[in-house]
């Protein structure tokens, strides 16, 4: 979810344009907040009951589109969000002109697209409740507690 914050190229056009820049179309994602990554992280070191050398898929509490994310932030701020489809080439091309490495933009524009080609794929764990004992944040939740990113 720290992808919706500043200085990253999303939320800069956020910010700056109120649109979401995106080549993955209708694509969702378990986003997850940073905060649900350190809390299952530090209930892995402290619990040594718990099987650290198993894989855990880390996610939100649901999927969730861009398009989907707009419609909350423009709910939850007044800021009205809109989505700009764009292509992948589109789409590197914007990253590599906010300062990324060829590479990396390439790579991430190509993660968009992956995404786009499975709509409603968007892989869900219960992971963070399992390892902490509480839900994920929901994505509402988080864009209120940082509701002053998306202010003019």
């Amino acid at each position: 979810m720290q992808n919706f914050l500043r200085p990253h190229p999303l939320a800069e056009y956020i910010h700056r344009l109120g649109e979401i820049r995106t080549a993955a179309g209708d694509g969702e994602l378990g986003w997850i907040d940073a905060r649900d990554i350190a809390a299952s992280a530090a209930a892995l070191l402290a619990d040594l009951e718990v099987d650290a050398r198993s894989d855990y898929l880390i996610t939100g509490p649901h999927g969730m589109s861009y398009p989907q994310a707009a419609q909350i932030i423009t709910a939850q701020t007044g800021r009205q969000v809109r989505v700009e489809r764009m292509t992948e080439e589109e789409q590197a091309a914007a990253y590599r002109a906010s300062g990324m490495q060829q590479e990396f933009a390439d790579a991430l524009a190509a993660v968009e697209r992956g995404i786009k080609e499975k709509p409603g794929e968007a892989q869900i764990s219960t992971a963070v409740l399992d390892l902490t004992g509480r839900p994920p944040r929901a994505f509402a939740e988080f864009v209120s507690d940082h509701a002053y990113e998306w202010t003019r």
